[in-house]
């Protein structure tokens, strides 16, 4: 289950060609469904922009990208403009980070839930110069240290995978997020990824409020973050991901799972 088949990539002698048609094989043959029980995915179009699978029973797309080592900060993707407009109109992939030995063995595949895959979290590249092939083009990063570590879930972790069912616990427990406007959603994420960074369930608004700078540093046109961060503890409460304890106490009620 684990090894590709690297004879299906014989026709290419390109190496990203190869790694391409490898890993979507193996991710066609084995990847399921997060967001429903749909353990069928279907590749989509040729050239389809920040999207290579997609569920045929439930719509959701997956983005696969394949490392011989996962990027703990910085996710290069494609066109700026391309994920930026699929985040707004509310079609962003849920990416597949898959991780492979040299001899094609999966190490690792995880997954980062769509609902973080927020404007704020989405970094442009400097155009490309005049005298480039696609000269003015913008590409993206993806700011993965960004990304609460609870939406990135492991399916495959040091070559053993996850058994399928506590996979999609982990990832349905976010879908409720996907309710919220893009550009407000990015608050509400990285609200709880600093929440979670804490390292323990209870934590005081004055935790948030210390960490004040992190919030600065990715809103810097926002004048009144501490009022944004009181915004956020009640929407996430209101969804049932922090309990208020009272007296500016709170409780986080989303657990990582054992996977």
């Amino acid at each position: 289950m684990l090894q590709c088949d690297t004879s299906i990539a014989n026709p290419y002698t390109s190496e990203s060609q190869r790694s391409r048609v490898i890993s979507e094989n193996w991710f066609r043959s084995f990847g399921y469904c997060l967001s429903c029980d749909s353990n069928e995915l279907n590749p989509t179009a040729a050239n389809t922009r920040a999207s290579d699978f997609v569920c045929p029973r439930c719509d959701q797309s997956y983005e696969l990208k394949t490392f011989g080592l996962k990027p703990k900060r910085t996710l290069v993707d494609g066109a700026y403009s391309s994920m930026i407009s699929r985040i707004t109109g509310g079609h962003a992939p849920t990416l597949m980070l898959l991780e492979r030995s040299a001899s094609w063995e999966i190490r690792g595949l995880t997954a980062v839930h769509s609902t973080f895959l927020t404007p704020s979290v989405i970094e442009a590249r400097k155009p490309l110069s005049p005298s480039a092939r696609r000269a003015g083009w913008i590409g993206c990063n993806i700011r993965l240290d960004l990304i609460a570590l609870d939406a990135q879930i492991p399916l495959v972790a040091e070559g053993r995978a996850s058994r399928p069912e506590v996979v999609r616990a982990a990832f349905q427990q976010f879908n409720r997020l996907g309710g919220i406007n893009p550009t407000a959603r990015g608050w509400a994420t990285l609200t709880l990824q600093v929440i979670r960074s804490l390292g323990a369930d209870a934590f005081s608004l004055d935790d948030l409020y210390r960490r004040e700078l992190l919030f600065s540093s990715v809103y810097p046109a926002n004048r009144n973050v501490r009022a944004k961060i009181r915004q956020q503890l009640q929407i996430l409460r209101d969804m049932g991901y922090v309990e208020f304890c009272g007296g500016g106490a709170y409780r986080l009620l989303t657990k990582t799972a054992e996977f």
